[in-house]
């Protein structure tokens, strides 16, 4: 067969800001207020690129095609989005286009003229299109080789509600029996198993579903926390814990503002308010998880759960 070289395209998608982090750490609720903000479109899901990384990180998809496919495609996206296409009307969705601070301008961007003009434009805008993904810091060093223009914000949440969260929503059995687990699966001796569990692929299918939570999502905070460690320059890249956010929603908007060079807006209050901020965590909560944790999982996976909440509560991971 013959080795294809895959062409680079021109980029036209400026300012990408990802909303990044574990599932349940509270990026929806902080992508309700993010768009709030000067200068930011409305919130979308960048679910390709999150389903293509895995696979360069494995070494089962080229740096070189990878690249190729997702400046095509985050063109074409910006694009259709910037002129009206594929407009999400529904009403509960977070990105349904009734959910951002000025419907209207989504609306009018429907009659709009299409072509040259639009690429032009993108190309000198300075609006920040945000996107809500899952794990990219994850695999931050092969993000880096597909050459994006983003900044990322990484939301952390303590690991004891966090993989408590996950439980509850069983992320410890839902691979392979749900369609609507739309995570990236590989197949090990015809088992579906999250993309994030090879090379522990039986000591996964050994553990009941709590404790293959723990196991899952401490090995991706491990993995973050890393990556993290080894950037070299760190200006495009906030971390946020959703502790401090849910507690003190207006100082953190002003540390995110600051980051951004943006300010907010007359609709940042209320978005704030629909988001339930500020609110009282109620440490009790968490000792009853943390309570029953204890109960039904293996001491040893136990201890990393505790080891890593002591992390957490002391310095962040050593992030700070």
């Amino acid at each position: 067969m013959k080795n294809v070289s895959f062409y680079n395209h021109e980029n036209i998608a400026k300012n990408l800001v990802f909303v990044d982090g574990l599932a349940r750490t509270g990026k929806s609720l902080f992508s309700g207020v993010l768009p709030s903000l000067k200068r930011f479109e409305h919130i979308n899901f960048f679910n390709l690129l999150e389903q293509v990384l895995p696979a360069v990180s494995f070494g089962t998809v080229s740096v070189n095609y990878a690249k190729t496919l997702i400046r095509v495609y985050l063109n074409e996206l910006i694009y259709n989005i910037r002129i009206g296409r594929n407009v999400n009307f529904r009403y509960t969705d977070q990105s349904g286009a009734l959910n951002y601070r000025d419907p209207k301008a989504i609306f009018q961007r429907l009659g709009s003229e299409e072509g040259n003009s639009v690429v032009q434009e993108l190309k000198t805008s300075d609006s920040y299109y945000p996107f809500q993904t899952h794990d990219l810091l994850v695999n931050l060093e092969f993000l880096n080789l597909l050459d994006i223009d983003f900044r990322m914000i990484t939301l952390f949440r303590h690991p004891i509600d966090n993989i408590y969260s996950w439980w509850t929503r069983g992320w410890g059995e839902r691979f392979g029996k749900d369609p609507l687990a739309f995570t990236i699966a590989i197949d090990y001796n015809n088992n579906a198993l999250p993309w994030y569990c090879l090379s522990y692929e039986e000591e996964w299918l050994a553990l009941n579903p709590m404790e293959r939570c723990i196991r899952t999502a401490t090995d991706l905070i491990e993995r973050s926390v890393r990556q993290y460690k080894k950037i070299y320059n760190k200006k495009d890249f906030y971390l946020l814990a959703f502790e401090d956010f849910v507690q003190n929603p207006d100082e953190e908007i002003k540390k995110i503002c600051s980051f951004l060079k943006t300010e907010t807006t007359i609709y940042t209050p209320q978005a704030i308010q629909l988001e339930r901020c500020p609110r009282v965590l109620k440490p009790e909560d968490r000792k009853r998880k943390l309570s029953e944790f204890q109960a039904n999982v293996k001491s040893e996976l136990f201890d990393v759960l505790v080891e890593m909440s002591k992390s957490y509560e002391t310095d962040f991971y050593g992030l700070r």
